[in-house]
Parts: C-alpha cells; sequence; structure tokens
C-alpha cells in the first residue's frame, strides 16, 4: 500500500501514529514489561526484606527500652534507701511484723502496678528463707517461685556482685539483683518475674515472624515457633548489630545488642513462602497483560484513525482550500468529538469572517486612496494658519502691542498642540502643562483679575508621559460651565501620585446642579448621542474614553462635588509610563 504523504513531502498523521505505534508499541512493551516485572519482583522482594528488617529493628528498640526500664525499676530498691532504713530498724528492735509491714508496702508501691512484672520477690541474706513479695495476677506464681525458683536464685545471687542477672524456669523469665548498702555489701536480694507481653511482645510480633527465640545474658527464651539455634543455622550473635539472611523461602532476622549490665540477643524466624506465592500471581498477571495488549493496540489504531486522523484531514482539505483562494469556504461534516465540531465550528467562522473581511479591505483601500489624495491637498492649511499667524504676531510686535503678541502666541502653542505634526499621542506632563498654560493664559485675558488660578504639581510627575490635550478639554469644562456663568471664580490645577496611580485634578469654586450631574454621568458612562452637544461635552466624552482605552478600566475621568461643594474633576492614570 502506498503512503500517502503531504504537500511537503512528510508522511500523514496516520501513517506516522501506525508506524510509531508498531514500533514503539509491541517491542518496547514486551521489553519494558519483562524489564519491569523483574525489577518490581526485585523491587518488592528488596521492600519484604526492608519491610522485616525495619519491623525487626523498631521490636527490638522496644524491648530494650523495656528490658533498661524494667533493670532501672530493678535499681531503685538500692538507690531509694527505704529497704536499708526498714532492714537497719529491725536489727535494733527485732520487729518482724514492722519489717514485714514495711518491705511489702515498698515492694506493693513500687512494682505491684508496673506492667513490666508479674511477680516481685526480696529477701535478706541472713534469713533467705523468708521471702517477702508482691504480685500483679495470681498467688500461684508466688508458689513457684517458692518451690522451684528461690533456691536457683540464691545460687545465682553470690555470683553477680552489683549486676543483673536472668533465670528462666519453665517458661518463666526472672530477673535477680542484689540489694547492696553504702559499703556495697549484699544485704538482700530482689527477684522480678518478668511479663513477656510487656517485655518481649513487640519481638513477638515482627512481620510474617513464624519463630523467636532471644537470650538474655546466656539465659534463653522461646517466645514464639520452635526453639531456633544459631549454631544449626550458621549463624553467630557475637557480632554487634541486625543482620537478615535469605534462605529458600526461609528467612532470619538476627542481632545482639550489649547493655550496661546485660547482653541482649535474638534469632527471628519468618516464612515468606505466602509472599512468593503472591509474587508469582503477580508474574502471571503480567504475561496476561502483554497478551492483551495487541488486540488494544489494534483498537487505539482504529479509535485514533476513525477520531483523530480522518477530521485532521478533512480540515487540512478545507485549509488548502482557503490557500488557493476559496474564501468562505465551510466544513458541514458532523464530527464524533465535542472538540474537533468546536475547530470545525471556529473554521467555518473564520472562514465567512475571512472573506468579509477581504471584501471590506478591499472596499477601505478604495476609500483610503481619495483620502490620500485629499489630506496631501489639505496638508497646506496648517501651515498657512501659522503663518498667517506669524505674521500677525510680528505685526503686534511691530506696533508694541505686547498683549496681543501673547496671546497671538498662546494661540499657536494650542494650535501645534492640536495640529500635533510630530505624531506624538503621549506628552510628558511638563509639556502638557504648558499647553494648559497657553489655554489659561488667553482666558485670564478675557476675565481679568476675576480668575484666579493655582497649580500644585508634584516636582518628580513632570516627566511621567499622559495623553496629548488631557487638560485642555477639563480646564475648558470648568470655565464654561463654573466660571463663565458667574464671570469670576478660582481654579485650582493639582498633580500626584496615590497608589501607583498619577492624579490630575482641576477643582474650580461652583457648584454643580442636578442637572449638570445627569448630564456628566451620561457623557462619561459613553450612552446618550453627540449630535447636539457642545464641543465642550464632546471634549470630556474624550477624554474619559481615551484615558480607558490607553491606560485601561483603571483609569478614567470623573467629576464630582467635594466636600466644600466645589467641582472637582479627577484624572487617574493607573499604569503612568517613564517613557514613551
Amino acid at each position: 500500500m502506498r503512503k500517502k504523504t503531504n504537500r511537503r513531502g512528510a508522511f500523514s498523521l496516520k501513517w506516522e501514529l501506525i508506524g510509531i505505534v508498531m514500533a514503539c508499541w509491541i517491542l518496547p512493551v514486551a521489553i519494558f514489561g519483562g524489564a519491569a516485572g523483574y525489577y518490581i519482583y526485585r523491587g518488592i522482594d528488596r521492600q519484604i526484606s526492608n519491610t522485616i528488617t525495619a519491623s525487626a529493628n523498631n521490636s527490638v528498640k522496644i524491648t530494650l527500652n523495656q528490658i533498661d526500664s524494667a533493670i532501672s525499676a530493678s535499681r531503685y530498691a538500692s538507690y531509694n534507701g527505704s529497704v536499708q532504713s526498714a532492714y537497719r530498724d529491725y536489727l535494733k528492735t527485732q520487729d518482724a511484723m514492722a519489717l514485714y509491714d514495711k518491705i511489702t508496702e515498698f515492694l506493693s508501691k513500687q512494682y505491684k502496678y508496673d506492667d513490666s512484672f508479674l511477680l516481685t520477690m526480696l529477701y535478706f541474706c541472713d534469713k533467705p528463707d523468708r521471702v517477702y513479695y508482691t504480685y500483679h495476677e495470681t498467688y500461684s506464681g508466688v508458689l513457684k517461685y517458692q518451690e522451684k525458683v528461690h533456691s536457683m536464685v540464691r545460687n545465682l545471687s553470690r555470683t553477680l556482685g552489683t549486676n543483673v542477672g536472668f533465670l528462666n524456669v519453665q517458661g518463666s523469665v526472672y530477673m535477680v539483683r542484689n540489694i547492696v548498702d553504702d559499703n556495697y555489701r549484699t544485704y538482700a536480694v530482689l527477684t522480678m518475674q518478668l511479663n513477656p507481653k510487656t517485655m518481649f511482645g513487640s519481638i513477638a510480633n515482627v512481620a510474617w515472624e513464624t519463630d523467636a527465640s532471644l537470650w538474655l545474658n546466656s539465659t534463653k527464651v522461646v517466645l514464639k515457633g520452635e526453639e531456633l539455634a544459631p549454631e544449626s543455622l550458621g549463624i553467630s550473635l557475637a557480632q554487634k548489630g541486625l543482620f537478615y539472611r535469605n534462605s529458600g523461602n526461609r528467612s532470619y532476622v538476627f542481632g545482639m545488642n550489649p547493655g550496661q549490665d546485660y547482653r541482649f540477643s535474638y534469632v527471628i524466624g519468618v516464612n515468606s513462602a505466602p509472599l512468593a506465592r503472591e509474587l508469582s500471581g503477580f508474574k502471571n498477571m503480567l504475561i496476561e497483560i502483554l497478551i492483551f495488549a495487541v488486540p488494544l493496540l489494534a483498537m487505539v489504531v482504529w479509535f485514533f484513525t476513525r477520531n483523530i486522523t480522518a477530521p485532521v484531514k478533512r480540515l487540512m482539505d478545507r485549509n488548502r482550500a482557503i490557500e488557493d483562494g476559496e474564501f468562505g469556504i465551510q466544513i458541514n461534516d458532523r464530527f464524533h468529538s465535542s472538540e474537533f465540531q468546536y475547530l470545525a465550528n471556529s473554521f467555518n467562522s473564520m472562514s465567512y469572517k475571512l472573506k468579509y473581511q477581504f471584501e471590506r479591505i478591499y472596499k477601505e483601500e478604495l476609500a483610503l486612496r481619495d483620502a490620500r489624495i485629499k489630506a496631501l491637498q489639505s496638508q497646506i492649511n496648517p501651515h498657512f494658519l501659522n503663518n498667517t499667524l506669524e505674521i500677525i504676531n510680528w505685526e503686534a510686535r511691530l506696533a508694541d502691542n505686547v498683549k496681543v503678541s501673547r496671546m497671538i502666541e498662546a494661540l499657536s502653542t494650542m494650535l501645534d498642540a492640536a495640529i500635533d505634526r510630530r505624531g506624538k499621542p503621549m506628552v510628558h506632563l511638563s509639556e502638557e502643562m504648558m499647553y494648559a498654560d497657553a489655554y489659561l493664559y488667553i482666558i485670564s485675558e478675557r476675565f481679568g483679575k476675576r480668575l484666579t488660578v493655582q497649580k500644585e504639581v508634584d516636582p518628580s510627575a513632570v516627566d511621567e508621559y499622559v495623553p496629548r490635550l488631557i487638560l485642555q478639554p477639563v480646564l475648558e469644562n470648568a470655565v464654561e460651565h463654573g466660571i463663565q456663568q458667574r464671570q469670576k471664580g478660582e481654579i485650582q490645577i493639582r498633580a500626584f501620585y496615590e497608589d501607583n496611580a498619577l492624579i490630575l485634578e482641576v477643582e474650580n469654586d461652583s457648584a454643580l446642579s442636578p442637572e449638570d450631574r445627569a448630564k456628566i454621568e451620561e457623557l462619561l458612562s459613553g450612552n446618550g448621542s453627540l449630535e447636539n452637544e457642545s464641543s465642550c461635552n464632546i471634549g470630556i466624552r474624550n477624554v474619559n474614553q481615551r484615558l480607558k482605552i490607553i491606560f485601561g478600566d483603571g483609569s478614567g475621568l470623573t467629576i464630582i462635588m467635594n466636600s466644600k461643594d466645589h467641582t472637582l474633576a479627577r484624572i487617574v492614570i493607573a499604569n503612568v509610563q517613564s517613557k514613551q
């Protein structure tokens, strides 16, 4: 089959898609799927080992904290002094009942409600057969201790000195500590039966654990499952730290942590067979996904061809028609995709507008040609007017009529501003103030001393650019609607910054009537016809519209009554420019 190409010789989108999918789907999916399966499998296996190691590490830390806490609690019997004080009193008074009450009260207060201990016993070395005790749950533990453990504790205590020792008797774990006096002589022995749930519960709950054995010094404790012997497993517990070993479907976490008064060792067995079965299921699922990828590939190609390449081809054909000059051509197809339907509707609208624009531009070109001819013919008029004013000005100077000369110069300045020969719609505020001064000079000659003008201009604002002749229409409005009616008045011109905006204000001491306010609102809103309006009113609307067009909606002109009942025209230039 011959592959279709576009006008520039490139393959069409359809064939590019098919080639890319064929080259970059089946083979990469197979390769990457296999590689991903391998690395995911390895990653899961690594994650399993990390999870087991982390779980064991946390459990060991919790157990070590429990053992350290229990050892600290056992030291309290020596450091507190209550036992030694009670024993000294007994040696003086030989009151056995008082000694019993004091020792029993001490043991009960310190250890009875401590979850780390099931049973706490104490005896004095000179009377080893009299045992003082407190228990956490049942009295049977006391009987077991007296019958089977007490003799072993006596033998162990002789070897301890100030260290702590451990015994495992029929699954019950005991911690033994000698109580010494100020001269470090042993006068009593404290024995505590450890609560396995509190002390070793975290070790028994390591993730996927099946067996767990631990050693307190050389005392072995089987927490869960079968007894684990390090020698038969080829494991050494001599090195400090936590280690992980994988052996078939079984894994082992083991290690040793030396404490200040003891050495804690452990071996934990983990069965990973259920996890291996889950991983095997994952591999089968990955193979099935690869098999189903082929029909999915065919569906993707069909869907893409029907819903993308076919609509794109129709759009391309219509675009080529516009390139050939068929402006206004339309797409009448209905597409399944809302996006392509939107593009078709937009194309139809664009094609219609393009036809309309070409027709309009053709007509405008004809009109513009005639307008340019008329403009060339009228260019002489401003020059003629300026030259005439200059001749009149010289005549006034020769006649020594300074007043007329200055008025002519002011009028010439206003004329230059209106003509804008340089073609600069934006001028510095200083130049705009010059045009305003020229206008006010002519007006002041009309009113004389009856007109007062005051100016407050921020020196830092004179270099800001403002639209040309933005102040003159506002000043003219103040004169026509305020000063002229009373034949006198005061005008204040201010320029300053406010909230990152340049503000120009023109204030006159006349008031606004309700009719004036309604007219101003109509002019500034842009509503209403200007057919019968004066040039002054047209100028006010023009100022507001120019400001909004150039600087945006945040700018504009407002005319209001201020707190002094004066008319205040306020020009806001929201985005002042430091250069044109």
